[in-house]
């Protein structure tokens, strides 16, 4: 008995030591690249339903067209690059918490995409894309399996806090067959349309919201303070709108003869162009009989318009690597 009494305090040394060794705070500069997951579709663009859309002129009368194909576009904005700084307090070896903040660009996304063709000739190409930037908060518990080798196990789960970003869409068009001006209340006289080339360019601002993240992953010591490590991290958040900004618009309306497509005038096109209802959206849960939505009796294109709001899904599947740095 008496013998494993030296032992038994070497053993107590030993493990305060470790105990000493884990406790402490560090920060972890990181980078990784996310794939996207849970895709949804995605919302109405302008009023008109995200789709993949492909037609064809069957005729001179209005309506006078066939549908090629249509698909539904899906997906979600949690594609792209993503970097940070991570600080961290270890309160054990099994326990610690951190905080990051990190900034993620996405890949673009195809929201819309509609295309007519007379005769073989593709007389309307509209595409809309969207990207998403965000820079947000990342608390997270960190549970740790204890280990005196150089490669420690850990686990996290945590929430995601978005406290800046935004969602901006790019669409351009190319309509040669007057529809689109038609439209847009764009007049023209007896025997002639408006051709459209276009880009413009809106911004979305979000609500504020709370996502869900959780990872695994490894440290592996390469030195008394410094370690590398890889994680595999899921996170999601679903965003709503909270109002949208158009801040580009330009291109050229050519008025030409119906008969011959012969040009009769041109006129180039800028924000000016648009009314205030077009430039500034503010987006609601709920719509009602006193609010300026487009279409309604009361509307009134000097003012901002009011419509429902929609929601983007930002999910995805990501690999982080970078150093873990005691301090």
């Amino acid at each position: 008995m008496k013998k494993s009494i030296p032992i038994i305090i070497l053993l107590s040394i030993m493990a305060a030591y470790s105990f000493a060794q884990e406790k402490g705070f560090y920060i972890k500069p990181t980078g990784g690249y996310f794939i996207k997951v849970t895709p949804v579709e995605f919302p109405a663009i302008n009023g008109a339903p995200a789709r993949d859309k492909t037609t064809t002129i069957t005729g001179t009368g209005a309506g006078a067209t066939s549908t090629v194909s249509e698909t539904a576009l899906t997906g979600s904005f949690g594609q792209g690059f993503r970097a940070g700084l991570v600080g961290g307090y270890q309160f054990n070896s099994v326990l610690g918490l951190e905080l990051g903040v990190n900034y993620f660009n996405s890949a673009e996304q195809d929201m819309m995409k509609q295309n007519v063709f007379n005769n073989g000739v593709n007389v309307l190409n509209l595409h809309t894309v969207g990207k998403v930037r965000a820079l947000d908060l990342a608390p997270a518990l960190v549970f740790r399996i204890p280990s005196t080798g150089k490669f420690q196990p850990y686990t996290k789960v945590g929430v995601i806090i978005p406290v800046a970003g935004y969602l901006q869409i790019n669409t351009s068009l190319n309509d040669q067959t007057g529809q689109v001006a038609a439209s847009q209340g764009i007049a023209s006289a007896p025997g002639t349309r408006t051709n459209l080339v276009l880009n413009r360019e809106e911004k979305i601002n979000p609500n504020a919201t709370i996502g869900f993240q959780s990872a695994l992953g490894f440290d592996y010591r390469i030195s008394n303070r410094v370690s590398v490590f890889s994680e595999l991290e899921y996170r999601n958040v679903s965003v709503g709108g909270k109002d949208k900004e158009l801040e580009k618009y330009d291109g050229t309306a050519t008025v030409v003869l119906n008969a011959t497509n012969a040009p009769v005038g041109s006129r180039a096109l800028t924000l000016n162009d648009q009314p205030k209802g077009d430039r500034e959206v503010n987006y609601h849960k709920t719509i009602n009989s006193g609010m300026n939505v487009k279409g309604s009796a009361n509307y009134d294109p000097t003012k901002p318009s009011d419509e429902l709001r929609s929601y983007i899904n930002i999910g995805g599947l990501g690999l982080n690597v970078g150093l873990k740095i005691k301090i």
